[in-house]
């Protein structure tokens, strides 16, 4: 791939192509080297699976080539104290919304944290672990898990809080790496701004209090972008390779970061057709097989392992949410309830463009704030707003690249989320969009100021009031859907904090009542709901095996216990459970009294 690069670049002069003509010097030798080792790593890989020489192989590769790059040119970018200080101070300005009360708040626990937690836990404590493999836990990569599980031991454990404050972390430093990306396409102060409304939206800050991983696929997305761009406009080689690096470890977290490389692409190939003169075919060429060298090196492993392991449902997610294949369109019918696919398909395109205007639910079922949609209502109009100024703006070629880049990516995304992949609105798949849509709500909020840019101060207070109309709606937005866990409770969260406010009694053990005939949560084995427990407890000793609830009226274990159960099974076995423990008493664990716990003191 470099000796292409070569012969393509030593026809046409200029600083780009003496740097790469260089490689015909000794020093070719090394990025020889470097590409050898690339080479051979992903071939060992391939043929016999992760070893320590495979590893020392691949990032031997990454460090010489990384190398030779820098010795072409050293140029590294300006970077203002100002600038930093701004990074940090717009992820600070949040950190009260993201951080506050993460145990409590919200009540509602999502299945998927408890299943992230027990797998980041899993990998975290096993011993020779393949980091660029596929997991155990529907075939998502490892290397995650295994950062996660780490990370989340330095926090403090493996808790609800603990994994809760690990990800609402990664959500501040989501918002200071948007401002990275949108400082290279705004001014500073519209930078802060776009990144406040990154930050501000509640779709955001809420799915960051769960204990997932979801926003790991912005992060990872915005610092490719960001070194992608940065590349692109300084001709610097070293960071268009480190950012096609980055852009391959997006395959490695979340799944929807996987767009980003394919978006670089994208915006090379419009880029190459709008602006001829300001960036040659062959310089855009040169630089996206640099991007490209990086991104096979990094995301060469993981697609090798996920072609390697077995075809099933469950280890294939991307057969699973896009419709191309025919599980994804089978499951888009069984989700939409409809007798064929045609009809469910219409419905997720007309949900998927609508996404930034409706008020859908989250069909992720992560974050059900019924009421709302993926954004609030101001949002929403303000994003198309900015996306048109932006559109004409380069049809009047009075934005750049940068603008370019953001339009490209986000009606890629926008549109592929309503016609390409199922379940529409999917917040958490949603989420890769934000920095597009702070960025173009942003301009839409700069184009009104403007308008009134003659009148003193008017443009800062429209600013200003914009961003705090946004800013205060999300937070009642958010509001509602604590609310409604205080109002409601949860099974999953109620019953945990029950366990945990109690599990302090000596000696006491917690029991639960289900099977999968009679289950006590809404879906879930039995195996399933003793993790759920024993994710609020101290040691496995405090918690019981489970019950049939078929069984309760000869239920017999020493006090003190408590034994959670739902209200139907207590009802056909009252009389039996009260002979047998007549100090017991039975309490709501949920407001509804839909799921009680009988509690027996010693």
């Amino acid at each position: 791939m470099i000796d292409r690069i070569n012969r393509l670049q030593l026809r046409s002069p200029g600083p780009l192509g003496e740097r790469l003509g260089a490689l015909r010097r000794p020093d070719g030798l090394l990025v020889a080297g470097g590409a050898a080792l690339g080479v051979g790593s992903l071939l060992a890989y391939g043929l016999s699976g992760f070893s320590y020489w495979m590893l020392a192989a691949w990032v031997a590769a990454l460090a010489v080539l990384s190398v030779y790059l820098w010795r072409r040119d050293r140029a590294i970018p300006h970077i203002r104290l100002f600038d930093v200080l701004a990074a940090a101070g717009v992820a600070v300005a949040f950190a009260p919304v993201y951080l506050i009360s993460l145990y409590r708040y919200p009540v509602q626990v999502s299945s998927d944290e408890v299943a992230i937690i027990g797998v980041a836990k899993h990998f975290a404590e096993a011993g020779n672990v393949d980091p660029f493999g596929v997991s155990y836990y529907l075939g998502r990569p490892t290397m995650l898990f295994m950062a996660w599980g780490r990370l989340g031991e330095l926090l403090g454990g493996f808790d609800l809080y603990h994994m809760r404050l690990l990800h609402a972390l990664f959500g501040l430093l989501t918002i200071a790496a948007c401002y990275a990306l949108l400082r290279q396409l705004l001014p500073l102060w519209w930078a802060v701004f776009g990144s406040a409304v990154v930050g501000a939206c509640h779709s955001m800050f809420m799915i960051s209090r769960l204990a997932m991983r979801e926003n790991t696929s912005i992060l990872v997305e915005v610092i490719a972008l960001a070194l992608l761009l940065w590349g692109l406009r300084h001709k610097n080689l070293l960071a268009t390779f480190w950012g096609g690096v980055i852009a391959g470890l997006a395959f490695y977290v979340y799944f929807p970061s996987r767009a980003t490389f394919p978006l670089w692409i994208a915006f090379l190939v419009v880029l190459a057709l709008l602006f001829r003169r300001e960036f040659p075919r062959r310089r855009l060429a040169a630089l996206g097989a640099i991007g490209l060298a990086g991104f096979v090196l990094m995301a060469g492993p993981i697609v090798i392992a996920e072609a390697k392991a077995p075809k099933t449902d469950s280890t294939q997610p991307q057969r699973d949410s896009v419709m191309l294949f025919k599980l994804g369109r089978d499951k888009e019918q069984e989700w939409m309830f409809k007798s064929t696919f045609l009809e469910a398909y219409k419905i997720n395109v007309k949900w998927g463009l609508t996404a930034f205007n409706n008020k859908i639910v989250d069909h992720g079922f992560i974050y059900d704030n019924p009421g709302h949609g993926f954004v609030d209502p101001l949002t929403g109009i303000l994003l198309w707003l900015g996306v048109g100024v932006v559109a004409i703006g380069l049809v009047r070629r009075r934005d750049d690249e940068g603008a370019l880049l953001a339009l490209v990516s986000f009606v890629i995304l926008w549109l592929a989320f309503a016609f390409v992949v199922n379940k529409a609105p999917d917040y958490t798949r949603l989420m890769i969009t934000l920095p597009f849509v702070g960025y173009f709500v942003a301009q839409a909020v700069r184009f009104a100021a403007g308008r009134w840019r003659t009148i003193r101060y008017a443009p800062v207070a429209i600013a200003t009031a914009a961003l705090a109309a946004i800013v205060v709606w999300n937070l009642a937005i958010a509001r509602d859907f604590i609310d409604l866990g205080k109002r409601n409770g949860e099974p999953i969260g109620s019953t945990g904090r029950y366990l945990a406010a109690h599990k302090h009694t000596p000696g006491e053990i917690f029991y639960i009542a289900t099977s999968d005939a009679s289950p006590y949560y809404s879906f879930g084995g039995t195996d399933t709901a003793i993790d759920r427990l024993m994710l609020f407890a101290d040691s496995p000793t405090q918690v019981g095996a489970p019950i049939d609830p078929f069984q309760l009226k000869t239920f017999n274990a020493p006090p003190p216990l408590a034994l959670f159960m739902t209200r139907a099974a207590w009802q056909t076995a009252a009389g039996e459970l009260a002979s047998a423990y007549p100090r017991g008493r039975i309490r709501n664990v949920t407001p509804d009294g839909g799921r009680v716990v009988l509690e027996v003191p010693s």
